[in-house]
């Protein structure tokens, strides 16, 4: 499983996003991969699904590697854009602080947030209008 991690990690670094893809879910395949090693793998294929703007398929493994690793800032980050993306707004919000709280350097999360939270309270004002 460990050289499908670097061999996907490789192709990551060359943004051979497909072919990365397939790297990571070769590594999920694999029988008794530990917890934190499995996380990994979907973050990082959540990532490149990310890159092939494929949203729903970043969002589930996202989701499955924060069950794995709950306090993981890149899925968090990345459910984040995900859901910004499916214009879940409130969601991506939601893990935007989180990234903030745990990250408080992290310029990408903060501005993030700081542009979310003005069209979240727009959408929250048109639904009480």
């Amino acid at each position: 499983m460990a050289e499908f991690k670097e061999s996907g990690n490789k192709l990551f670094k060359e943004q051979k996003w497909s072919e990365a893809i397939e790297e990571y879910s070769k590594g999920l395949g694999q029988e008794g991969v530990a917890p934190d090693v499995k996380g990994l793998l979907l973050s990082n294929r959540s990532q490149c699904k990310i890159q092939l703007k494929d949203w729903e398929g970043a969002l589930e493994d996202a989701n499955a590697c924060l069950k794995l690793l709950p306090e993981h800032t890149k899925s968090l980050f990345r459910r984040a854009t995900a859901n910004e993306k499916l214009s879940r707004l409130s969601d991506a919000l939601t893990d935007y602080v989180q990234v903030c709280k745990a990250e408080p350097n992290n310029t990408a999360a903060v501005e993030a947030a700081s542009r979310l939270r003005e069209q979240v309270l727009k959408q929250q004002q048109k639904k009480s209008d």
